[in-house]
């Protein structure tokens, strides 16, 4: 199943919002199989531009003929969507369909805030929630969420010569891109994996900072950061070796934890 951790995250949402929950995660898988489903990057940036008009198309109530795109547009009959949101998603994949490195941590940031981030910011919306805290803590936890899915993918993406980890973090650690896709795991991989799961850890921790000004109507959009807490706990356990095998096991505590913290009004 794609999206799993969201799936479950859809069974703390109030049950006239549900079908508001999986119409925008289900935009947003549209948008990330992009890049494995498209033969080059022009059609790719064409299917981009489809949603580009979709969404537009979407906020003036004339719809395409497309599942995901009547979903949306019937979301709006009981919440308010921004469609600023949408098209900052929908800029930030297109402009990554060639994947260009990213040269710094800061510039890994900057795409999981205009995606992950602006995902959550519509998730938000839709559950009526308006606050600068609760933004903030989204903002801090899609940082994380992006960082975390990184090291998640960092295998496959290696297995498809495709390199995700920032330039930065590689150069300081003395690392070759090269040599990881020839050997995998190297020498200092850890050390870099390491440095950039304490970033993920301590935008989590900032995101915690404003958890007792955030409204409990919020916690839905947020618990989703619940199994990237855990594969980081996963892989420290594992000495930072995003190659280990048993990292790719889905974990079955999830769904007791997510249930868990929503429960407390944590994440």
């Amino acid at each position: 199943m794609h999206d799993y951790d969201n799936y479950l995250c859809s069974a703390l949402y109030p049950r006239h919002l549900r079908h508001v929950h999986l119409g925008i995660r289900a935009f947003n898988l549209e948008l990330a199989m992009v890049r494995d489903t498209v033969s080059n990057p022009i059609i790719g940036k064409m299917r981009m531009q489809f949603w580009r008009d979709a969404i537009d198309n979407v906020f003036k109530g004339q719809p395409p003929r497309q599942p995901i795109a009547q979903v949306l547009f019937f979301s709006l009959s009981q919440c308010k969507l921004s469609p600023l949101f949408f098209k900052r998603i929908i800029d930030e994949r297109a402009a990554n369909l060639d994947d260009p490195p990213f040269m710094s941590v800061h510039d890994l940031e900057t795409y999981t805030e205009n995606t992950v981030s602006c995902l959550l910011y519509l998730h938000l919306e839709s559950l009526s929630v308006k606050t600068i805290q609760a933004d903030h803590a989204a903002s801090h936890i899609g940082k994380a969420i992006g960082i975390v899915t990184t090291l998640r993918a960092f295998p496959y993406l290696v297995s498809k010569r495709r390199m995700l980890l920032p330039a930065d973090i590689l150069a300081k650690h003395k690392i070759s891109q090269e040599e990881i896709f020839r050997s995998g795991p190297v020498a200092r991989l850890e050390d870099a994996v390491f440095e950039l799961a304490t970033i993920a850890h301590d935008h989590l921790l900032t995101a915690r900072t404003f958890l007792s000004e955030v409204p409990k109507q919020a916690m839905p959009a947020l618990l989703s950061v619940t199994s990237s807490e855990l594969y980081l706990k996963s892989l420290e356990t594992h000495n930072f070796n995003v190659f280990e095998p048993k990292l790719a096991r889905r974990e079955w505590k999830l769904p007791f934890r997510m249930w868990w913290n929503y429960r407390q009004s944590r994440f």
